[in-house]
């Protein structure tokens, strides 16, 4: 039930080796025909490395999924604070993010950072919270607009340094970006909009395409493929705290992983749907307690160990981060990068040191 050491079996590569004869022609006739032999091989090879699978529409480098409805390709996405105490629930618009990321904030609590790469479509997205440094840290990584309503000490000081692009909601272009709704109580009442977003990013000036370095953080196959060598997961709970110990159940039908926390379904408000995803990301890293209201510190350089779960099956991974301004890449035991499902992901950093109480069964 708990997580355990996986044995993969590393397949052997072979060389094959081809031998042309002569069968006693002259030996013209023997350079023609190994020549010929060996052209028509070289051809078959080339035109077996250089066949690609032919796509329609448009990729969308969060999800690994070809949208065949767009025609423009995506630019930077956002990435938005999303408050998740109990208080908050539900959050309005969370389903339509592409990748959900949970880390612990003061109190044992969580707050979740949203990521969007198509944000076209939000009516109602909230509530919108504070910023905490890590959260920028991962933002980074996407070369997201990142959007928050306020933001920690330490979070002020590293989106100085950082110098991301940001939508605060208490700088100038608060008032166009964010509002505050009727049918929620402060402080868990701040929402956003398309055009509210579109015209805080209008007024900042930021550009919206990604620049020509850029690189997509995640790697994905062509079509879902159960994780090799496995366990069957078909729930897996994360105790982060005495607060909160959210959970996710497969289901068989869809192939996808749903989601709880605080006893029941996690909904989207606009929709009532539960949200619900491809694959389930669990890096184990350390936090610290940093001053006298329990802010964390969450070391995302370095390495680590980890959990990846899709299509029903949990497989241990390892990731690095070789500096701040690095992209996090994941591993599978045999050292090679691990492949999502296409589909979307939720990605929860755990504290390291509680490891052992993730459980799946």
């Amino acid at each position: 039930m708990k997580k355990t050491k996986y044995a993969i079996a590393l397949a052997a590569l072979g060389v094959l080796s081809l031998g042309v004869m002569g069968c006693g022609k002259k030996e013209t006739s023997t350079e023609a025909t190994t020549e010929t032999t060996t052209t028509e091989a070289t051809t078959e090879a080339t035109t077996e490395a250089t066949t690609e699978v032919q796509h329609e529409g448009v990729y969308n480098d969060l999800t690994g999924e070809w949208v065949t409805d767009r025609t423009e390709e995506y630019g930077r996405p956002i990435a938005v604070m999303l408050n998740n105490i109990s208080d908050a629930m539900p959050q309005c618009d969370i389903g339509k993010a592409d990748i959900v990321y949970e880390m612990k904030v003061e109190g044992g609590i969580t707050r979740l950072l949203g990521i969007f790469n198509d944000y076209s479509n939000l009516e109602k997205l909230g509530s919108i919270r504070s910023c905490r440094p890590y959260y920028v840290t991962v933002a980074m990584e996407y070369d997201a607009i990142y959007m928050h309503y306020g933001q920690s000490p330490q979070g002020e000081e590293k989106l100085s340094s950082s110098g991301i692009n940001n939508l605060s909601g208490l700088s100038s272009e608060g008032g166009v970006t964010y509002y505050r709704a009727s049918d929620r109580v402060s402080p868990h009442n701040v929402f956003t909009d398309t055009e509210k977003i579109k015209a805080g990013i209008e007024q900042k000036g930021y550009e919206t395409k990604h620049s020509d370095s850029f690189k997509s953080v995640f790697s994905f196959n062509e079509e879902i493929t159960a994780p090799a060598g496995g366990e069957k997961a078909e729930k897996i709970t994360t105790p982060i705290s005495n607060y909160t110990t959210p959970w996710f159940e497969y289901h068989a039908d869809d192939g996808l992983y749903y989601r709880f926390q605080y006893g029941g379904e996690q909904t989207d408000g606009n929709t009532g749907d539960q949200l619900k995803y491809e694959n389930v990301l669990i890096q184990f890293a350390h936090y610290t307690s940093i001053d006298d209201h329990d802010r964390q510190q969450l070391d995302l350089v370095g390495e680590g160990t980890g959990l990846y779960a899709s299509n029903g099956v949990i497989v241990p991974v390892t990731w690095k981060k070789s500096s701040e301004n690095a992209i996090t890449k994941y591993y599978t035991e045999d050292g090679n990068e691990l492949k999502l499902n296409p589909g979307k992901t939720w990605v929860t950093v755990f504290e390291k040191d509680k490891a052992d109480s993730v459980t799946w069964e």
